[in-house]
């Protein structure tokens, strides 16, 4: 008997013997397939209905909805390419390739063909990554027919294309990523970094080209060809009715490549190390764990020591000399310790600024739509710069041989995510200002900033949620164990939104600027620090 025979043998013996476990298992996840469709058609499918019937009511008001078309030819490349580099990324933790610990720890070791058991788990994630991509990009394809598309079924067809093969490259990616597992170790951060410029720049060029409402022709094309992320994209702007010459080659070249990179990735599965596999194995089962008890804390907690190894900081910082000057230093080492969050810092705060400064363009619902959206992208980057407060919180030894009580720690913690943050948000306002476009609600924006940095803050300092709320109270619709967790966990960002949303919608939507639009603001922000320095006391006192 061969020795693939025997693996073989085995492996069939032991599905036997795990039948009635798999058989679970598939029902929990039909189940939760079904709980996911049903909630997607009776509240997704009547939202993109209602979408679209008012794009497309009397035509778009506003330049908004003409330049989402003409920028499609350097949009979607540049999403795609983003959506590859995320799933490839995010390999270093995870990978495509995930076992569960009994498999690991009793099947790998033991001398069978590493091919019947790696390849149906890579086939998995494809099938499962393919779903989700066409899904989401058939409904980014619907929204491109809402802002004035011509066909839907062409376009939503062309968006879940593009939306696989973006999913499919990924996958390849990622298990190039989980096979090379010392090179990431040694180089990840540098390569994610380069890779992570590479794609601002596109990023940066589309955004403009929005904001402007145009872009040279010439360059739409090079974006449509400079890649497989530029060929996946070409069936979706051709029907959306735009310039892409050439688009039929584009589609082939996309499918062959999509076709040659998963042969390449199932050459590589096989040869992913054992310490790979257990290293995600293990996380994977302890972010399960910290997720089935709603810790997020912990379930976070497990990652950076797969997504950081090996960081060093971009630039050294040299030792302070005054006391105050420490934590501000520590705060802004340990940023540069990590570049993508102050990359990713920088990306929010520019989706919040480009928000602000087009919202007045849109209807009425739309400009409340596109305020709150600056707002959660605003907070979003504050709290990828209070990472430092979140890590010190995680551990309080890491502040004991500090001279400061946790309230003032708190408050010393809000000063370089608050300095980056208002920068951004005002640099981001000059910019757009001389572009054109000038918008009073770019200023309310850059008032929210120390609000936003303060919600980050009291997220930063929650701790464990109590048990207490998970228990929850029995009513007639149900328990509100889930309720109150979800709210106690979001506490800091609603409070920060509820109270600071509506000027920045009133400005929106009249165009003027009193002063005491900017003082409710600022008045928010040193209440939410005040009520950072209490949460942060009352974490450290348990």
């Amino acid at each position: 008997m061969g020795h693939n025979d025997g693996s073989a043998e085995a492996l069939a013996y032991l599905g036997a013997l795990r039948r009635d476990a798999r058989w679970e298992k598939r029902k929990s996840g039909a189940f939760a397939l079904y709980v996911v469709a049903l909630v997607g058609l009776a509240w997704g499918v009547p939202l993109l209905v209602s979408a679209a019937r008012a794009g497309r009511a009397d035509g778009p008001r506003g330049p908004l909805a003409a330049h989402v078309l003409t920028s499609l030819p350097l949009t979607v490349p540049t999403v795609v390419a983003l959506v590859v580099l995320l799933i490839a990324r995010g390999a270093v933790w995870r990978g495509p390739v995930l076992l569960d610990m009994p498999t690991v720890s009793w099947l790998l070791p033991a001398p069978l063909s590493r091919a019947p058991l790696l390849l149906p788990r890579l086939m998995t994630s494809a099938l499962l990554a393919v779903a989700v991509g066409a899904v989401v990009g058939g409904v980014l394809g619907f929204l491109v027919y809402a802002s004035g598309a011509p066909s839907w079924p062409t376009v939503t067809g062309a968006g879940a294309w593009a939306g696989a093969a973006a999913a499919l490259i990924g996958t390849a990616a990622g298990t190039v990523v989980e096979r090379r597992d010392r090179l990431m170790a040694r180089h990840g951060a540098r390569l994610f970094g380069a890779a992570g410029l590479a794609v601002a720049v596109p990023a940066v060029t589309a955004a403009v080209s929005v904001a402007r409402g145009g872009h040279p022709e010439w360059l739409g094309t090079a974006f449509l060809w400079s890649g497989p992320w530029g060929w996946a994209a070409q069936p979706l702007v051709a029907a959306a009715g735009e310039r892409a010459p050439g688009w039929a080659v584009g589609v082939a070249l996309s499918a062959v490549f999509v076709l040659v990179a998963l042969l390449c990735a199932r050459r590589e599965a096989v040869g992913i190390s054992q310490a790979a596999l257990r290293l995600r194995a293990t996380v994977a089962s302890q972010l399960g764990a910290s997720l089935f008890v709603l810790d997020l804390r912990q379930a976070k907690a497990g990652l950076p020591g797969l997504r950081e190894r090996g960081s060093r900081p971009a630039l050294r910082l040299p030792m302070p000399r005054h006391r105050p000057l420490v934590v501000p230093w520590r705060d802004a080492t340990g940023l540069l310790r990590t570049p993508g969050r102050l990359g990713w810092a920088a990306g929010w705060t520019a989706t919040a600024v480009a928000l602000t400064a087009l919202a007045p363009t849109l209807r009425e619902r739309a400009q409340a739509v596109a305020a709150v959206g600056a707002l959660v992208a605003g907070y979003l980057g504050a709290a990828q710069l209070t990472e430092p407060a979140r890590r010190e919180s995680d551990d309080v030894r890491r502040s004991a041989n500090l001279p400061y009580p946790p309230r003032s720690l708190a408050l010393w913690h809000a000063l370089v995510p608050g300095v980056l943050l208002v920068a951004g948000t005002a640099v981001g306002g000059v910019a757009a200002a001389l572009g054109g476009w000038g918008r009073p609600g770019l200023a309310v924006l850059t008032a929210c900033a120390p609000a936003l940095v303060a919600a980050a803050l009291v997220s930063s300092y929650r701790g464990a949620v109590p048990p207490h709320l998970l228990l929850g109270t029995e009513t007639p619709m149900g328990n509100t164990g889930a309720m109150q967790a979800a709210v106690w966990y979001l506490r800091g960002p609603l409070a920060a939104l509820v109270l600071t949303a509506p000027v920045l919608v009133a400005v929106t939507r009249s165009g003027a600027l009193h002063a005491g639009q900017l003082g409710w603001p600022l008045l928010v922000g040193a209440a939410g620090l005040w009520w950072a320095g209490r949460t942060a006391h009352r974490l450290y006192a348990r």
